[in-house]
């Protein structure tokens, strides 16, 4: 897969699992679309990304790893809420969203060290 596809597929993820998340609460959290809006800059930078613009690269593949950070703190904190539909909920939210930026995050990072050793062997 190349990298402007997985941006389009873990932005499209973002975006799902955010408006369930969004709509799923009662009381619709602005904070719930965070993981949306991150996804919809995934989904809108890979063209810059296929056109290998390495500045956009570069700014999707760190707030990949940082988002990836967030939501897998955000899962893990919220398994010390009480028991409920709530706790469930985020720990699944949370979970998917930190599960898609980690492997994309790792796809990134593969594909920048097989570019980096193919610019090697080429020179």
């Amino acid at each position: 897969m190349k990298p402007h596809i997985t941006a389009i597929f873990s932005g499209l993820i973002l975006v799902a699992v955010g408006m369930f998340s969004f709509f799923a609460n009662e009381s619709r959290p602005l904070t719930a679309l965070i993981g949306p809006i991150v996804g919809l800059f995934f989904i809108f930078s890979a063209p810059a990304i296929k056109k290998e613009n390495k500045l956009v690269a570069h700014i999707v593949v760190g707030l990949t790893f940082l988002f990836a950070i967030v939501t897998g703190y955000m899962a893990y904190s919220s398994t010390n809420m009480e028991p409920g539909e709530i706790r469930e909920r985020r720990i699944q939210v949370f979970s998917a969203m930190a599960i898609t930026c980690t492997g994309a995050f790792a796809y990134y990072i593969n594909g920048f060290i097989s570019r980096k050793k193919e610019e090697l062997e080429n020179n």
